[in-house]
């Protein structure tokens, strides 16, 4: 399950990291969090979940055995 943790501090700053989104997934949570928190994010580093492949659905063919 996909979650971001946004914590903002008493001079305003804010921090925000996804958690269970793999991949360039999360590049899609950066305007998320800038409309959540009314901000623009000046600065952003990837997380070691950036590094790993999204998991995707196998949708191969199936093989039918004709008797």
């Amino acid at each position: 399950m996909a979650k971001i943790q946004i914590r903002i501090f008493p001079n305003g700053e804010i921090k925000a990291e996804t958690h269970g989104v793999k991949g360039k997934k999360c590049l899609v949570y950066l305007s998320i969090v800038e409309k959540l928190t009314n901000s623009v994010i000046e600065d952003s580093e990837f997380t070691q979940e950036y590094l790993e492949r999204e998991e995707m659905l196998d949708q191969g063919t199936e093989d039918s055995v004709m008797a």
